[in-house]
């Protein structure tokens, strides 16, 4: 009984004591404490290596995309692989592989989707503190994608109907850089030689076949509009419905009576593509209103009622990637 009474005193002794404590749960706490702070601080170079990987993407993807047109993918591939060999410090030269030149664990991929060029890379960064938990390296990714606008390098018009009492043109102007006036590079025309039936006549585009743009910094259709019927320089006389043209030196027969242009928001109304009126106040953009992308159909209203267009061809355009222009769309 004794022996048991001694006993238990011992057991009530040794559960009381605290001495110890505090080194056993810091023990416990300090690897705990230590591999949050860690964390933070492997996660913080991790995100910082992730800013520089999306820094270089976007430049990859901008200088591959402001050549790819949707048919040179081997090209633009190539141009987008050789600025992250020169950031990256190494020579990657097949898709998904890991850099073993580095041997930083970087992977990449560029790839394309109808005329968007991407680029994606991977890279495993090392930590420190995150050891402790045997977590070796924290894998970040980025992915970047470019589009640049179909510039028309090549166009031809072909007019297929003409009606009404106005003569008017259509005139194909480029500007080319650091030039301050524009250069017309074709023409189509109406002259009206009637004014039966609503205006009849005849019209031609000159040259009749492709004209070569070459290089601009602005293109756009211009229309030119003479009420009477006749071309400047050019007086109307209307007989029994005729319509018959003779010289005139009078100042009201040297300019025309109206002006419309595509890049011009006040007048871009006046152009229907493919049967759709083009909304007021917007700069007829290249790639959406000259044929890029397949052949158009072209009307114009010289001003009168918007149910009835005047001048109407179809346009079909030769065109590469503008990467004057080239954008991220991610």
């Amino acid at each position: 009984m004794a022996k048991r009474a001694t006993f238990l005193k011992s057991c009530s002794k040794l559960i009381g004591d605290r001495r110890g404590n505090f080194g056993m749960m810091a023990a416990i706490v300090l690897p705990v404490v230590a591999l949050a702070a860690g964390s933070a601080v492997d996660f913080s170079v991790a995100h910082a290596e992730r800013t520089n990987l999306q820094e270089i993407a976007d430049s990859a993807a901008l200088a591959g995309g402001g050549t790819f047109d949707g048919s040179n993918f081997a090209d633009a591939k190539k141009i987008a692989e050789t600025y992250i060999k020169l950031q990256l410090g190494s020579t990657p030269t097949e898709e998904d592989t890991p850099d073993a030149a580095l041997g930083t664990g970087v992977k990449y991929t560029v790839s394309a989707d109808d005329r968007t060029l991407s680029v994606a890379i991977r890279k495993a960064v090392p930590t420190s503190l995150m050891k402790i938990a045997a977590i070796n390296s924290v894998e970040v990714g980025v992915i970047a994608s470019a589009r640049s606008p179909m510039k028309p390098e090549k166009i031809t018009f072909t007019p297929t109907k003409a009606q009404g009492w106005y003569f008017k043109k259509i005139s194909v102007l480029v500007l080319r850089k650091g030039a301050t006036s524009e250069v017309t590079l074709g023409t189509v025309t109406y002259q009206p030689t009637t004014q039966a039936d609503g205006g009849q006549g005849t019209y031609a585009a000159v040259p009749a076949g492709t004209i070569d743009l070459g290089a601009y910094t602005n293109l756009a259709l211009r229309m030119d509009i003479k009420n009477d019927g006749c071309d400047i320089g050019y007086k109307a006389t209307v007989k029994n419905s005729k319509v018959t043209c003779s010289k005139s030196n009078k100042a009201a027969d040297q300019t025309y009576s109206a002006v419309l242009r595509t890049d011009d928001p006040a007048t871009s109304q006046h152009l229907f593509v493919d049967g759709k009126q083009v909304p007021t106040g917007v700069k007829a953009s290249l790639e959406k209103y000259f044929g890029c992308t397949k052949k158009q159909e072209h009307a114009w209203e010289d001003g009168g009622g918007w149910d009835r267009q005047d001048f109407f061809y179809t346009v079909t355009a030769t065109c590469g990637a503008d990467g004057q222009y080239v954008r991220l769309v991610k």
